[in-house]
């Protein structure tokens, strides 16, 4: 109910009135303040309305109409709001189904601050959201109005309960990492990064490096770090968190980057080249003994030796020419001897290669680990040893890898998604159809269809290779995988009919699905079909004019002649039709090796396109919910088993029936409880041709989270992840002693310590 004009303020009533409602923007302006005013007032009381409330403001959130930004921090502060208050009512108003308002405010939160990231450009706003952050997993602010500053490091945990921690979270993960990098370099199908050990191992193309050339660490009990030492020029570290797996590139760089791209090496400065021309330069002949010597008398004990020529005869002369002589000779072979060197002298370069003291040249291989850890400061005393009074295990934890065991559980973390996913299954059901096998096969060809359905198909969502898809594709054996596919292109096989005309049933799960995602959520959209044998199949390679005009609906996907819709013709040629099934009914084999992880409640929606509303009675849904398996429903993660978890009378369908006016009339089954009053689409409702897919998907977005809301085995990703970190830690943890451990990262990779 809303409160009548007579009730309301006159200032409100001014502000209101004012608006240009005839505009889109002036729409959507008076949307959001109307509804955010009923949210905080008349609604917070009541659990179907609070949450229909906060489905429409998301809803608002995605609308592209130039708005002032005034008015989107006020759907913002509204919801900080309506969580205060929640999480200030009471203890004994505390309820599941109050937490459940709680988790879906930060929900619609998370999604006004993925559409808008320029609003946390704001001080005040990014104050707010992350006081709300603060107050969903502490359970208090630091600072309130009244009270002195209560740092976070002195206050007690007392969320409202683990799941609103959860919430709170899953919100302060979404600021930090998703906000301005959604989509990321890898596509919407992930957002994390597409490397990993095997990628780093292939494209280094080094003979040497191997799984075991990575050294592992956990920071926190919440960070895995992979490092790789190798000389490849700069660093590979792995940092798979609770968010998803990421990798950095890092280089040791001491030089500014200018300098860094001027000069490939440290040079020294060289030094200045002599100048031997300059100045005068003087022949001075040096005397054994000073002149003033020549000055002093002699003595008669001077001239008691007497001198060379008074005592030489001819024998003496004789002797002392020829000293003479040789003393001659040897001055003029010295004095050319010193000419020479000095000749040589000036030839050579300066500085003397030989003499000249020299830098060492720069290192260019770096023991990683160390070198990274230390920069960061994770290698000091206190890192390595146990908290006091906690369960806790040290800051830094050095993991060894070469037990058995850790790669897989390392490939399990990789299969755990970083978001929801959710798997809508599309029927088209024709005028008088009752049996499955009917529905099933008219996604064989798109002239039996609608031009219209063809056209809703696009509208969901975009065409992915399942084989080559890294997100979710409706069945957990062939979803989240990198690295899967070779190189090498699949040979065709001639034996195989080739059909250009094949359909909606190209998204059957088997090659292709259309898909969808955002930076919250991604969604699988399967269009199930039977096998058919190969008569069929020649058959439905007769082409007519109508079929023509269909398949322009599709242009690219459906027209594309590797594909065919026998997919089995040895063993169909037998099989009458009620005993072929469609290939999502079929049991998928999971590749070897590899582990289906747990993933909580299966959220699978049903979309049904009737020509004949009144044949929605006859639809036979319990023989279609055996075809339509995603392996999330097993108990053991078996995708062998085709038993649905969900009752038949609880699966949500979304029955779409054209009008002769253009228009659609919806129809909604299986949406029956608290939880399960969702929108935009209500049952009745008519919708238009353009806005038919956003308002389908975004209604099957809602469902699934309500679905997760009402379910006690749900756990969001990043708490999966992080439980899943700390088993490794338990199980993988490197029992040494600190001084074997900084004795390990002195030695390479992959060497085994000697300890005594």
């Amino acid at each position: 109910p809303t409160t009548p004009d007579s009730e309301r303020p006159a200032q409100a009533l001014l502000r209101d009135y004012a608006l240009h409602t005839d505009t889109a923007a002036g729409l959507l302006i008076r949307s959001i303040h109307l509804v955010t005013q009923r949210l905080n007032s008349q609604w917070r009381q009541d659990m179907s309305i609070s949450l229909a409330a906060l489905e429409l403001l998301s809803g608002l959130a995605k609308v592209r109409v130039a708005a002032d930004c005034s008015e989107r921090r006020r759907a913002i502060s509204s919801v900080c709001s309506y969580i205060v208050f929640q999480c200030s009512r009471p203890a004994p108003l505390h309820s599941r189904d109050l937490h459940s308002m709680i988790v879906a405010a930060f929900q619609c939160l998370c999604v006004w601050l993925t559409e808008h990231p320029g609003m946390l450009d704001e001080k005040d706003c990014l104050k707010e959201v992350l006081e709300i952050v603060e107050l969903g997993i502490s359970g208090s602010k630091s600072k309130n109005s009244e009270q002195e500053v209560k740092y976070k490091g002195d206050k007690e945990p007392n969320p409202a309960s683990m799941r609103v921690k959860d919430a709170a979270e899953a919100t302060l993960t979404c600021i930090m990492q998703l906000l301005g990098a959604f989509p990321s370099p890898s596509g919407p199908a992930s957002p994390c990064s597409l490397v990993n050990e095997a990628t780093l191992i292939k494209y280094s193309r080094l003979p040497t490096i191997n799984k075991h050339s990575f050294r592992y660490f956990v920071l926190d009990n919440s960070v895995l770090l992979a490092m790789l030492e190798q000389p490849l020029g700069n660093e590979q570290i792995l940092i798979r968190g609770t968010s998803g797996r990421f990798a950095w590139a890092q280089q040791l760089c001491l030089l500014p980057r200018g300098a860094k791209a001027n000069q490939k090496s440290f040079v020294p400065e060289p030094r200045p080249a002599p100048k031997n021309d300059v100045g005068l330069k003087y022949s001075v002949k040096h005397r054994p003994f000073p002149e003033e010597v020549d000055k002093i008398p002699f003595v008669k004990a001077d001239l008691s030796i007497p001198d060379l020529h008074e005592i030489v005869n001819e024998e003496l002369e004789e002797r002392h020419e020829k000293l003479r002589n040789g003393m001659a000779q040897q001055i003029i072979f010295e004095t050319s001897i010193d000419q020479k060197s000095e000749e040589e002298w000036r030839k050579k370069s300066f500085p003397d290669p030989v003499t000249e003291c020299k830098p060492p040249p720069p290192a260019q291989e770096f023991q990683t680990a160390r070198l990274f850890l230390s920069h960061f400061g994770f290698l000091s005393l206190e890192a390595l040893k146990e908290p006091a009074n906690s369960r806790l295990p040290p800051h830094l934890i050095a993991l060894d890898s070469a037990l058995p065991g850790f790669f897989d559980d390392l490939g399990y973390l990789d299969l755990l998604p970083c978001r929801p996913f959710d798997t809508v299954f599309i029927f088209y059901m024709k005028a008088g159809q009752k049996t499955s096998q009917e529905i099933l096969k008219n996604m064989e060809s798109s002239r039996i269809v609608q031009p219209h359905f063809l056209e809703f198909l696009l509208s969901l969502g975009w065409s992915v290779d399942v084989g080559k898809h890294p997100g979710w594709t409706g069945h957990v054996s062939t979803s989240w995988s990198i690295n899967s596919c070779s190189d090498e292109e699949v040979p065709e096989q001639d034996d195989l009919v080739i059909s250009e005309d094949v359909g909606a049933s190209i998204f059957n799960g088997q090659k292709k699905v259309l898909y969808y995602a955002d930076a919250l959520t991604e969604i699988a959209f399967v269009v199930p079909s039977a096998v058919e044998s190969l008569t069929d199949s020649l058959e439905s390679n007769v082409s007519d004019q109508e079929s023509d005009s269909n398949m322009d609906l599709l242009p690219g996907i459906l027209k594309q002649q590797s594909l065919t819709l026998e997919l089995f013709p040895n063993h169909t040629d037998n099989l009458n039709p009620s005993q072929r099934l469609s290939p999502t009914s079929r049991s998928k084999r999971v590749p070897q090796g590899r582990t289906i992880p747990p993933m909580g409640p299966e959220t699978k929606v049903y979309v049904v396109w009737v020509e004949r509303y009144d044949d929605i009675e006859n639809f036979p849904l319990p023989d279609l919910v055996s075809e339509t398996s995603t392996g999330v429903e097993t108990t053991a993660n078996s995708s062998a088993s085709l038993r649905s978890a969900t009752p038949e009378k609880e699966v949500p369908v979304i029955f779409i029936h054209p009008l002769n006016t253009g228009l659609f009339r919806i129809k909604l089954q299986g949406a029956t409880g608290k939880f399960n009053m969702v929108i935009p689409l209500v049952d009745g409702m008519i919708v238009s041709r353009r806005a038919l897919g956003f308002l389908v998907r975004q209604t099957v977005i809602n469902i699934c989270r309500r679905k997760r809301l009402e379910s006690d085995s749900y756990s969001p990703p990043h708490v999966r992840r992080k439980q899943k970190i700390s088993d490794i830690v338990h199980k993988y943890r490197s029992r040494q002693l600190e001084p074997h451990f900084y004795t390990s990262l002195f030695q390479e990779a992959g060497l085994k310590n000697c300890n005594p």
